[in-house]
């Protein structure tokens, strides 16, 4: 945690205008990683010709709903996020209101969401029913359910070879990437999954979402300065992926990194290119 607030003050002395979603993001991560002690996961195990199977068809090991989620814990780290949502922004605030005041109501039962229905159709079906913003009513439930899932992703990681899947969806959930990171003096390409976190080795030139490998309409572009993180294009499907550059970044938090260059995504976004995996964070 100590790296990581060094690592905000110093983006913070670059970006001042990012201060306040990243001293938001640092109050989450802290609450995250606090009841990560306590967790109850129930095991994943895969049967070896049920593994072998999936590998060679190509499919991932589980769907992202297989993961267990300790209900208990979710709950709670559901109310510390609410409160830390009321000081966040005013839209942010008015949200969790509406949204305790709708759970007080007994007009959504959490406890059966984390243990039963966390899916994101039925989560946004849950916030479309009761009035409540869709986008921050599922980063409150996937953020709380978050650790669970990490410890989930940590169970099964050691059942795939991430150095040979190379393709454009996660071993181990059938996710997108949310982002593609580059590593090792060689310049090694990893993809981030966007749901369970899980790291898998990816060719340079690839596009994820369409399988495109032809060079002339694979492009990228930087902001000023900050050739650290570019947005990778595809000029065949108009869709993006940011890329971190941990060559020279080090081992840093990939979802900080991501949070600190929205305006990057803008620029995609302005340029007509879509982002495949959206950004919870942009609530």
């Amino acid at each position: 945690m100590e790296t990581l607030k060094k690592r905000v003050q110093q983006i913070k002395k670059k970006r001042p205008g990012y201060g306040e979603i990243l001293n938001f993001y640092l109050k989450v991560k802290k609450e995250q990683d606090k009841v990560k002690g306590s967790l109850t996961i129930d095991p994943l195990k895969i049967k070896k010709e049920w593994k072998e199977l999936l590998a060679k068809e190509g499919f991932s090991l589980i769907q992202k709903e297989d993961f267990p989620v300790d209900a208990e814990i979710s709950l709670k780290l559901f109310k510390s996020l609410c409160q830390i949502g009321k000081d966040a922004n005013p839209h942010m605030a008015e949200q969790v209101k509406k949204i305790e005041e709708t759970i007080e109501s007994k007009k959504i039962d959490l406890g059966k969401l984390f243990k039963e229905e966390l899916k994101e159709q039925r989560i946004e079906q849950v916030a479309e029913e009761n009035g409540l913003d869709k986008k921050v009513f599922s980063f409150l439930i996937q953020s709380s359910a978050k650790p669970s899932i990490e410890a989930g992703m940590d169970q099964l990681r050691s059942e795939v070879d991430p150095e040979t899947w190379l393709k454009g969806y996660c071993p181990l959930c059938g996710s997108s990437p949310s982002l593609s990171l580059l590593k090792e003096e060689v310049g090694k390409r990893y993809l981030l999954c966007s749901y369970c976190g899980f790291q898998w080795r990816m060719n340079r030139l690839f596009c994820p979402f369409c399988n495109n490998k032809d060079q002339e309409s694979l492009q990228y572009f930087y902001g000023e300065g900050e050739q650290t993180h570019r947005i990778d294009i595809c000029e065949k499907c108009h869709q993006y992926i940011k890329t971190i550059d941990q060559r020279i970044l080090g081992e840093l938090d990939p979802v900080l990194e991501d949070l600190a260059t929205f305006h990057l995504d803008l620029l995609a976004s302005q340029k007509g290119y879509k982002r495949h995996a959206p950004n919870p964070w942009a609530t």
